[in-house]
């Protein structure tokens, strides 16, 4: 499967593609693409999923549409997919 998904990469998560803020990964739904994520840098299944589902916290948008269905969601074809973790704060 080519390398066609455009992950943007929190700067949280930056060290783990050595400080690169956008890389290149496969698949066809969230789960393959963090699995081809994890082949190329090492850490990121740990950083994103827990006891099998997406962590608490992150969001997962694919052509800047947050995907509902987590891991499960499907992704076409030179996506670009949006690693997005939640904010914090405000007014009260």
């Amino acid at each position: 499967m080519p390398a066609d998904i455009t992950v943007f990469v929190p700067i949280g998560m930056r060290p783990l593609t050595g400080g690169q803020r956008i890389v290149s990964a496969s698949g066809r739904t969230v789960a393959q693409v963090i699995d081809s994520l994890e082949a190329s840098y090492p850490g990121f299944h740990e950083s994103l999923i827990e006891a099998g589902r997406l962590r608490r916290g992150l969001t997962i948008a694919v052509n800047s549409v947050e995907q509902p269905l987590g891991l499960l969601a499907k992704v076409p074809e030179n996506a670009e997919l949006h690693i997005l973790p939640a904010m914090a704060g405000g007014a009260t």
